[in-house]
């Protein structure tokens, strides 16, 4: 299914639409999985990749910044439709051959391994106004083995700029370059020198352009979620970045999800918030967050005795006992308020973990049936027309039924009766086809 994401925090851009490709439900979409899950530790080899926010500020902390570098950011405008997938593909290949660890974690052969990419990525269809479409040597979002395909080639066209930029005259000093999909971060003398670094970059291949973000005049840049401080001491300070998108709006406390789940949404900023902040921002966004969802109708002292439960927890000295719960079997139930919470404590003593999930609400129901619907007869396979004459067809085409059908009516219309034996029996029978009614 093909639909549009809006990119609410481009507002100056005119609200663009990345356009995403859906592939669950398809054959596709479980070996693109088992793929990816194979190739993602191959290239996390790659000392420029990021993780996470987390990982980023873990790499700055043996960095030694100087009061007057430059700090700035790279983005590729248009990732993976941008991204050549023949030649993509050839570069992924290259770089699993040279890989030990992904020979020893399938049993998959490289050239079964571009036979399989090949099938899923080079045949891309997708369904819009009802007619069925096909994206040529361009990959969707929708498909994880997209997100490995696009990581390889931007890995081999980085590698070149750095050695580039290390040897060539005058010097690029390059003091560090590091990227998280189509984001990139680097730290340069002087602006110049990014600007250069940027040329070189955009030199790399004709499908990959890259724009710059340079850190403003308080040597403040926002990257990912963070918002990156020189304070001009050496080290970096580090705070939560939001966009402007953002509405603040969270789950309710009275909508209908378990009560530990809408505690937990809370717990999980608050651990972001010690991940990301640097000590003397770390205050302001935990009062920022308990201000937030109070206005949003929780309990502020509820808030703030959880703010201080992660605290706790997260400077403690004592070693936990990791927890078997997960091992235990588990059990699905909807959630209702008073019975849920008595059927997990009788589920815990029988042996079983017990997890609840949220009843239909306005955006299920409303959302339920809204995915296009393949039009009639246009997929493979065996097919049945009847006449009226109470005799019956039976076919089977690896090309679309209605495709085969009309070549069916086609024959008949021009006199070829050896191509179809519909055509050849409407000739010597009175009664109709039923041409609209194809079982």
């Amino acid at each position: 299914m093909f639909y549009g994401l809006i990119k609410a925090h481009k507002q100056e851009k005119s609200y663009q639409v990345r356009v995403v490709v859906s592939a669950i439900g398809t054959p596709c979409y479980g070996v693109s999985n088992y793929l990816v899950k194979r190739i993602q530790p191959v290239l996390n080899e790659n000392p420029i990749r990021l993780k996470n926010s987390k990982d980023f500020i873990n790499k700055t902390k043996s960095w030694l910044i100087d009061k007057d570098e430059i700090q700035v950011s790279f983005d590729i405008v248009n990732l993976y439709p941008s991204i050549p997938l023949k030649e993509a593909t050839l570069t992924l290949l290259d770089q699993l051959n040279k890989s030990v660890s992904y020979k020893n974690s399938t049993k998959l052969t490289l050239t079964e391994t571009k036979q399989l990419i090949t099938l899923y990525l080079f045949r891309c269809y997708f369904l819009w106004n009802g007619e069925i479409h096909e994206l040529e040597n361009s990959g969707p979002i929708g498909l994880s083995v997209m997100v490995v395909l696009a990581e390889s080639f931007l890995q081999y066209h980085e590698e070149k700029p750095i050695k580039m930029a290390t040897t060539m005259i005058p010097l690029v000093y390059l003091k560090s370059f590091h990227r998280y999909v189509d984001d990139s971060y680097a730290r340069f003398s002087n602006l110049n020198q990014a600007e250069q670094f940027q040329t070189i970059l955009n030199r790399q291949h004709s499908s990959l352009k890259y724009t710059i973000e340079i850190e403003n005049k308080n040597k403040i840049l926002n990257f990912l979620d963070i918002t990156i401080i020189n304070n001009t001491q050496g080290k970096y300070e580090f705070k939560v970045y939001r966009k402007n998108a953002i509405t603040n709006i969270q789950t309710k406390p009275h909508s209908n999800h378990d009560p530990k789940i809408l505690k937990a949404i809370f717990k999980g900023y608050i651990h972001r918030a010690y991940s990301i902040c640097s000590e003397n921002h770390l205050k302001d966004e935990i009062n920022f967050l308990i201000q937030l969802f109070t206005e949003n109708g929780y309990d502020e002292k509820m808030l703030k005795d959880i703010s201080n439960q992660v605290r706790k927890k997260r400077f403690a000295n004592k070693n936990e006992v990791p927890s078997n719960s997960n091992k235990l079997p588990t059990i699905s139930l909807p959630l209702i308020p008073i019975i849920s919470p008595r059927l997990r404590r009788v589920f815990r003593k029988a042996g079983y973990r017990t997890v609840f999930k949220s009843n239909a609400n306005l955006k299920t129901l409303l959302t339920f049936k809204n995915k296009s619907k393949l039009p009639c007869n246009s997929t493979p396979g065996a097919y049945l027309i009847k006449c009226k004459c109470s005799k019956v067809y039976v076919g089977e085409t690896k090309l679309q039924i209605r495709t085969r059908v009309q070549q069916h009516q086609k024959c008949l219309t021009k006199g070829k009766l050896n191509q179809s034996a519909l055509a050849l029996h409407k000739v010597n029978c009175n009664e109709e086809i039923e041409w609209n009614k194809i079982d």
